[in-house]
């Protein structure tokens, strides 16, 4: 009975995860193992039997919430990227206020922490500039260069390391980085090449990536918030140029899964406080 629970813990964070804006981290604070999920990726070195044992049914889950919810995304995102694009920027604007307490929570604010902010912000600008000549952050990539090979891994590696950060989503990194498409065409049809240069990268962005981000939250929390929250600032840009709105009915339906997003972000913000997240 205790594996099928954790699974579906795992379900509900692969779920969370494949929706940008949304934090699998944020779910698990909510789902109260937060604490211990790290713990068991900290500890693999350590206690390896007993951190798989705790490890497996949610890496199980959150596969299957991951392969099953990435065909539904991929027929809204096809057949209406307008109010789709529109809710996941509305996920994103309400998210903001997370890593704004966050960084308030973390003391005075010193005038040292704009830096990250701003050089995160404009690494983000940089990168949406670039992916547009280069076909467009929604660009449907189909097959590897040794290029995309890279990119691919490094985005996994920087999305996973991401999303174990409570109110930080893995996915909408992915998507700032342009390519959150093609990495969830390739889902949907598990196109296993294309998808194995990106799980090299998540593998090593989740056990390495915990403890790195682990550090930099201990010694410099502040700063840290500060480059989550120009990266999440610069992720705007390449989600407003897809969220294109014409004056007709769907236009109206846009603004209404804008507004349903923001309102889901900060119902999500409540419930991670009452969880103590």
């Amino acid at each position: 009975m205790k594996f099928f629970q954790q699974a579906l813990y795992g379900l509900l964070i692969g779920v969370a995860n494949i929706i940008p804006g949304v934090s699998g981290g944020t779910i698990a604070v909510m789902l109260g193992i937060y604490d211990q999920l790290i713990d068991a990726v900290s500890s693999l070195r350590r206690r390896f039997w007993d951190s798989v044992r705790y490890l497996f049914p949610i890496g199980v889950g959150a596969v299957a919430g991951i392969l099953l919810f990435s065909h539904l995304l991929k027929f809204l995102l096809g057949t209406y990227p307008g109010p789709t694009n529109f809710f996941f920027l509305g996920l994103i604007l309400g998210g903001i206020p997370v890593i704004i307490r966050r960084i308030r929570s973390s003391g005075r604010l010193r005038p040292v922490s704009i830096v990250p902010l701003i050089a995160a912000f404009l690494c983000m600008i940089l990168l949406f500039v670039f992916s547009r000549s280069d076909g467009g952050p929604t660009a449907l990539i189909t097959s590897l260069t040794f290029g995309r090979t890279l990119q691919f891994f490094f985005c996994g590696a920087l999305a996973a390391a991401c999303m174990i950060l409570p109110g930080v989503s893995g996915s909408m990194v992915m998507m700032l980085l342009g390519v959150y498409y093609s990495i969830l065409t390739a889902i949907a049809e598990l196109n296993i090449i294309l998808l194995l240069p990106v799980a090299f990268g998540i593998l090593l962005g989740f056990f390495g990536g915990a403890k790195l981000i682990g550090l930099c939250l201990h010694r410099w929390e502040q700063g840290a918030y500060s480059a989550i929250l120009g990266l999440i600032a610069g992720s705007l840009f390449p989600v407003l140029n897809n969220a294109q709105i014409g004056a007709n009915l769907q236009g109206v339906f846009s603004i209404v899964t804008l507004i349903l997003g923001v309102l889901f972000s900060l119902w999500m913000l409540r419930l991670q406080k009452h969880f103590g997240g």
